[in-house]
């Protein structure tokens, strides 16, 4: 059983948000709304100048007001952007502690500019990984580093490496302990700051970019540039590695198809990128909400995009948000929804958490049975060559040709079958972790609201213990109603997999070839199989990971009791409790032995 160790130090902290307006062209036709206010507050004004007096004192106006962290006006620099927004959190990274910075805009307003920059005028991706190398060169004699890099676009909801010349499609991963991740993504080893930014162009040239009515060069995928420092003290803690990532993210701007008069791949770009930015949006509003009326689900399962930035967005990470805006009147509505979802993400709060390296022994039952799987797989692939080697000695027959071609894309299908039931399952599992929770907190106030009204006491006390009520009573509702759309969409995904195993059997039965197609059969069906085991696996971990943070609540539970170690031996010793004290101080390990009585 896993000991009680006493939990490093969480801190919980808000979304920093900055707005970041950059100037306006020359080629804008139309006025300057924007107006940037002792740093704090951005002013948009009224695009439409024929309103009378009358109506401005009606508020019959469009003029808006919000305030921010930050707000920086169109003669800012990237480097002011940097030194009062971002400069605070980066030193954190060495440290052992996540950092998350995005840019959130519309197409045009200036995301990439921020993020990358130029040569003149360096942006905030260029600027912190020169601080991060600073840092390491200053601790490099006490203490040894391993920085990796990877750079990945999430394009038309599918992710692409961008550090490999010609990137096949990746799949999102999740595991309790390291969070998301992306397998087969190419992590490289790095040693200075320059070597990054040299694999950081070379990614941007392989974005999916177009020329747009709004924007020259539009970047048309979410880039997420990610690196991961890995911190091992020589002299203190020889056994701890410190790992920090900082997470740099250069948003695709969400556009109208009306301004930008894009048509066939074009359009459907622009529709999948407006989907995800939906998706963040949503994401950001449910999350705004949850502070205000407790526990409300947060769909990030709805996008990649959002799966990727779940931790920075609610998890263990310091996160930046710059909001990019323009300043012509013609984006007037463009600017005023990116100033609302910033407003909304000011109400998120992040509990930051050093990461400190562990070993775990419990997944070797699970490595076995993968390694097992691969075993197999290997097998497969070896019989599949033969196979493969014997056919290309033969004359190729079209209609062979064809029934294989269809198989490959059967088993595609019945591949992505697999996948979306396993999102859907994980999407199940966390909805009713939430409901659980709302009715547990339901029941808690039940009773709270049936003593004060028992002993009367004050009425305003329980009038807002029952509105209280009402707003959980509501996220359950809604939580259901989410329950039962996902348990309909979990029943379709069965029956088409049904159907897709029914059309493969039938053209194996049908094809000349049987042995041939019936092992390919089943070499892609272990695969899936593999897949299926890891996210049982994920699950386990799961409630491994749950049932650590209990005994990690045990002990604090103890610890502000005041308890010493005599106390807590002769406490469990009435229990029927046998504590086992370890050499190391306040390490506790519990073993369960009988109640008496």
């Amino acid at each position: 059983m896993p000991s009680i160790i006493a939990p490093g130090a969480k801190k919980t902290t808000t979304l920093t948000v900055a707005v970041k307006c950059r100037p306006l062209r020359e080629r804008e036709r139309g006025r300057d709304i924007v107006r940037v206010i002792e740093s704090k507050e951005v002013l948009i004004l009224d695009p439409d100048l024929s309103k009378d007096y009358l109506d401005r004192v009606q508020n019959r106006t469009k003029e808006k007001n919000y305030c921010f962290d930050h707000a920086f006006g169109p003669e800012s620099t990237n480097l002011e952007v940097y030194t009062k927004s971002i400069s605070s959190i980066i030193p954190g990274i060495v440290q052992g502690l996540n950092v998350t910075v995005f840019a959130y805009g519309s197409t045009g307003s200036g995301k990439t500019y921020t993020m990358v920059g130029t040569k003149g005028d360096p942006g905030l991706m260029v600027l912190s990984l020169n601080t991060v190398f600073d840092l390491i060169k200053k601790d490099k004699r006490s203490d040894e580093f391993e920085v990796t890099c990877s750079y990945l676009e999430v394009y038309n909801e599918v992710i692409y490496d961008l550090l490999e010349k010609s990137s096949g499609h990746l799949e999102l991963r999740e595991d309790p302990e390291q969070g998301i991740s992306v397998a087969g993504l190419r992590c490289i080893k790095v040693h200075s700051a320059d070597k990054i930014l040299e694999l950081l162009n070379m990614g941007n040239s392989r974005r999916k970019t177009e020329s747009t009515e709004v924007n020259a060069t539009s970047s048309r995928s979410h880039a997420v540039l990610e690196i991961r420092v890995k911190r091992k003290r020589r002299n203190k803690y020889p056994n701890q590695v410190l790992q920090g990532k900082l997470a740099l993210v250069d948003l695709a701007g969400s556009e109208r198809a009306t301004e930008t008069n894009n048509a066939g791949q074009k359009l459907r770009d622009g529709a999948n990128i407006n989907r995800s930015l939906l998706a963040l949006a949503n994401c950001i509003n449910a999350l705004g909400k949850q502070q205000k009326k407790g526990l409300a689900y947060v769909p990030y399962r709805n996008s990649k995009l959002t799966r990727i930035l779940k931790d920075g967005l609610s998890g263990n990470s310091q996160t930046v948000m710059i909001a990019t805006i323009s300043p012509a009147d013609i984006h007037y509505h463009h600017t005023v929804n990116t100033l609302k979802y910033a407003d909304r993400a000011k109400e998120i709060k992040t509990h930051v958490q050093k990461n400190i390296g562990a070993v775990d022994t419990h997944v070797s039952d699970y490595q076995r049975m993968i390694d097992s799987l691969q075993t197999e797989v290997c097998q497969l692939k070896k019989e599949l060559a033969e196979k493969e080697s014997q056919l290309s000695t033969k004359p190729a027959e079209k209609a062979a040709d064809d029934e294989l071609s269809q198989l490959n894309i059967l088993s595609h299908e019945i591949s992505e079958n697999v996948q979306e039931r396993i999102n859907l399952q994980k999407a199940m599992s966390e909805l009713e972790e939430t409901n659980l929770n709302n009715r547990s907190e339901l029941q808690r106030l039940d009773e709270i609201i049936a003593r004060h009204q028992a002993i009367q006491m004050d009425g305003s006390t329980v009038e807002e213990l029952v509105a209280r009520r009402l707003v959980i009573l509501d996220n359950i509702r809604d939580n259901d109603e989410a329950g039962v759309n996902y348990q309909k969409e979990i029943e379709a995904n069965e029956k088409q997999r049904c159907q897709l195993q029914g059309m493969i059997d039938e053209a194996v039965s049908k094809n000349g070839n049987k042995t041939y197609l019936r092992i390919l059969s089943q070499y892609r069906l272990l695969g899936m199989a593999n897949s299926e085991l890891q996210l049982e696996m994920a699950m386990r971990d799961q409630v491994i990971h749950n049932q650590r943070e209990a005994l990690k609540n045990l002990w604090n539970l103890l610890m502000g009791l005041g308890l010493d170690e005599k106390q807590i031996l002769h406490l469990a010793a009435e229990q029927g409790r046998k504590i086992k004290t370890s050499a190391t101080p306040h390490v506790l390990t519990f073993h369960h032995l009988h109640i008496q009585g």
